[in-house]
This record gives structure tokens, C-alpha cells and sequence, in this order.
């Protein structure tokens, strides 16, 4: 299987703290991968939520300036960036730049639907 960015659906993200993020599932269960690798874009001023969950997130900054906020502790994100979330860390993403934010999700299969 083979696909382009641009042939995925953006769905646009809401609830308490989401500001202008978009999410895109790339490849998932229905594809035969036993997760999800999803690619948010939060657009410049907006940010995801607070919040923590049972699963752990791996991410792949692709584009754009931002910080991530993980157990209150805050570490500037840019293009080439990593950030491992651990399982019930508490975290946001926030973008502080003038262009969108976007990079790669990767969560176990619990970690979203489609």
C-alpha cells in the first residue's frame, strides 16, 4: 500500500484546550499496521490539549516551531525534533511560531480510532 498526505482526510480536532489542530490517520489497523501513525497540524497561536491517557505517543517533528509541555516540564520542538510521551504523562503541544506545526503521532492500536 502506497499513499499521499494529500489523498488523506484532515479531521479537524475539538473539545477543552484544542486550538486549530487538524489530524490526519495515515496508516492504521484497517491497513494492517497494529497502531496508528497520524500526522496533526496545529496552526500557529493554537495548541492540543492538556491531558493524559494510558498509552505512550511518539513524535517526529516535520515542520514549524512549537513547544511540548510534558509533566509541566516545557522543551522547545522544531523541524528534526523528537518527543517520546510516556504512558500517563501529562502534555500539549503548543505552536509558537508564525507557521503551522506539524508532525507525526505514532500510538498503539488503543490509542485511537478511526
Amino acid at each position: 500500500m502506497v499513499r499521499h498526505e494529500d489523498d488523506v482526510p484532515s479531521v479537524k480536532m475539538a473539545g477543552d484546550g484544542v486550538v486549530g489542530v487538524t489530524k490526519k490517520i495515515m496508516i492504521g489497523p484497517r491497513d494492517g499496521y497494529d497502531g496508528y501513525l497520524r500526522v496533526f497540524t496545529v496552526q500557529p497561536g493554537g495548541s492540543s490539549p492538556y491531558h493524559t491517557h494510558p498509552w505512550f505517543h511518539a513524535n517526529y517533528i516535520l515542520e514549524g516551531q512549537g513547544k511540548v509541555i510534558i509533566d509541566g516540564k516545557e522543551e522547545p520542538v522544531g523541524a528534526g525534533s523528537v518527543a517520546y510521551i510516556p504512558v500517563g504523562a501529562k502534555h500539549h503541544f503548543v505552536n509558537t511560531g508564525s507557521a503551522p506545526l506539524k508532525f507525526i503521532c505514532l500510538v498503539p492500536p488503543e490509542g485511537d480510532a478511526y
